[in-house]
């Protein structure tokens, strides 16, 4: 399966280079029996996970996206992985913050308004409210923000908070099966009368069999926002300069050396599981009922944002792609 990736760097004010890492999952593949032709994409799959913040006015990635890509060409495809507003998704019309969230969905939105290629947003826990009681009005919130603009090549999905699993057939040989991974660790979450399709796990398990076993001559990507492996620290690992320099994270000129005290954090996040990491119980089952379907079938990619970095990772013959990085950025 071969992945071309692109990173945009962003020098503004010439102060200071921060990598922006955008993943192209370019669909020229053999999978059970596709061939795809060595001189023609057959698709394109732009994976940006992570990209709710604007700085100073800016969105680099978006950007770069703007400047270097055909939207008019259908073969082109842009999905959004989640955390698509920070930091707590989109208010209400008339509360705080409303004007910016509606500014950062926005500039997301331009990439491809107008044109006739297609765009998905899938949730993540900041669309979500970090997971807080509120976070499903949040995310219906945005969904119904991103009805309201009437743009035919554009859907946020599931819908409502719903949490899946949509079918959306990309082409003739490339099939997304959008998730919402958030609603498995969400507490105040829809249920049993709420007009999803699926409102149990088992229910969520039995429709993803449905899809890919109905798909056994496609490439199916199953997008969400959680990664199942990373080598980042939502999977438990920290860099040396988090250990020695922990407020950088927060502040990222703060060079404060705090040697062993910084070490407090990362080791005991590692160990006990914030519920937003691999670790954790919760975001363990989402994880093994999951890849319990997708294992052994070499035509499926997982793809996720989460973690603020690209990553490309293979675990018992099946392949998982990160692309966090569409705002921020890891290291």
């Amino acid at each position: 399966m071969p992945t071309c990736c692109y990173s945009a760097t962003d020098n503004q004010n010439n102060m200071r280079t921060a990598s922006k890492i955008l993943s192209l999952l370019i669909m020229a593949f053999h999978v059970s029996g596709i061939q795809a032709q060595t001189d023609r994409v057959i698709q394109r799959v732009f994976l940006v996970g992570d990209a709710g913040e604007i700085r100073e006015g800016k969105h680099p990635v978006c950007d770069w996206l703007k400047t270097h890509i055909d939207w008019n060409d259908t073969s082109n495809v842009l999905l959004y992985l989640g955390d698509n507003i920070y930091p707590q998704g989109m208010p209400s019309e008339g509360s705080k913050g409303r004007d910016d969230a509606r500014r950062i969905l926005d500039y997301q939105l331009s990439v491809v308004e107008g044109k006739k290629a297609k765009a998905f947003f899938v949730p993540g826990n900041h669309d979500w409210k970090q997971g807080a009681p509120g976070g499903w009005d949040q995310v219906k919130n945005e969904n119904a923000y991103i009805d309201s603009l009437n743009l035919p090549n554009v859907q946020l999905l599931p819908k409502n908070g719903c949490p899946g699993p949509v079918e959306v057939s990309v082409g003739d040989k490339v099939v997304l099966v959008l998730m919402d991974s958030q609603w498995w660790l969400q507490d105040d979450r829809p249920g049993a009368g709420s007009g999803c399709d699926c409102t149990t796990e088992d229910e969520i398990i039995n429709a993803l069999k449905d899809i890919i076993g109905s798909n056994p001559g496609k490439l199916i990507l199953v997008a969400m926002h959680h990664p199942f492996y990373t080598h980042g620290e939502h999977g438990g690992y920290y860099t040396i300069k988090q250990h020695i320099f922990p407020l950088t994270d927060s502040k990222p000129n703060l060079y404060i050396p705090l040697p062993g005290i910084g070490s407090i954090y990362p080791i005991d996040r590692g160990v006990f599981g914030n519920i937003q990491d691999t670790r954790h119980p919760r975001y363990k089952d989402l994880i093994q009922r999951v890849e319990a379907v997708i294992k052994g079938h070499r035509n499926v990619v997982h793809v996720a944002g989460h973690e603020h970095t690209l990553q490309f990772l293979e675990h018992d013959s099946t392949f998982f792609v990160v692309s966090g990085a569409g705002s921020k950025h890891t290291g």
